[in-house]
Parts: structure tokens; C-alpha cells; sequence
């Protein structure tokens, strides 16, 4: 079956977030918030949802070769950013969504 474009971007989402799960799990890795069983099975999740997807989502790498390279960057974006900077992206976005 043949996934929409819809589901390609989910997918997407999908992934980049629990990147970003695993990645902040490490940054916190020596603190008392940093649990080994919950990072391994954040991994294993992440391991079963890629097989799902892989699929789709290698159709789409394909087709754009920078799409992941953009969004590990973005990715690390999201982790550079303070806390202050996180809850005025929502506004930021919503502006700029406004004004297309």
C-alpha cells in the first residue's frame, strides 16, 4: 500500500522527534533525570518505528538527499535553544504562517 504524502511527513516528524528524545537523553546522561532502561526503550521504539517506515522513507531520501541533512539540523537548532527561545517558537511560527 502506497503511503500518502501526509503520512511521509508524520514519518518524518515521527523519527526527528525521538532523534531528539535520544539526543537530550544523552546530554542529561551522569544526572539523576537519565535513565539507562528508558533511553533503551526510547531506542528500541525508535528501531521498530524505522522498520515500519524505512521503506517510505528511503523513497523519499532518495528523492532529496538534503531532506535528513536539514533536518538534523534542525534538530540540533531545537536543542541549542533556551527555554525562553522554545516557548516564543510557537508564536514566531504562527506569524510567519500569517503572513504567506
Amino acid at each position: 500500500m502506497e503511503k500518502t504524502p501526509k503520512e511521509f511527513k508524520d514519518a518524518i516528524k515521527l523519527i526527528a522527534l525521538f532523534q531528539t528524545v535520544l539526543e537530550l537523553m544523552d546530554s542529561l546522561k551522569g544526572t539523576k533525570l537519565y535513565r539507562q532502561k528508558i533511553k533503551n526503550q526510547i531506542n528500541a521504539l525508535e528501531k521498530t518505528i524505522e522498520t515500519t517506515v524505512f521503506a517510505p522513507l528511503k523513497q523519499l531520501d532518495d528523492t532529496n538527499e538534503d531532506l535528513f541533512t536539514h533536518i538534523q539540523g534542525n534538530i540540533e537548532m531545537l536543542m541549542d535553544m533556551t527555554t525562553d527561545e522554545l516557548s516564543q517558537l510557537k508564536v514566531v511560527l504562527e506569524e510567519s504562517r500569517e503572513e504567506e
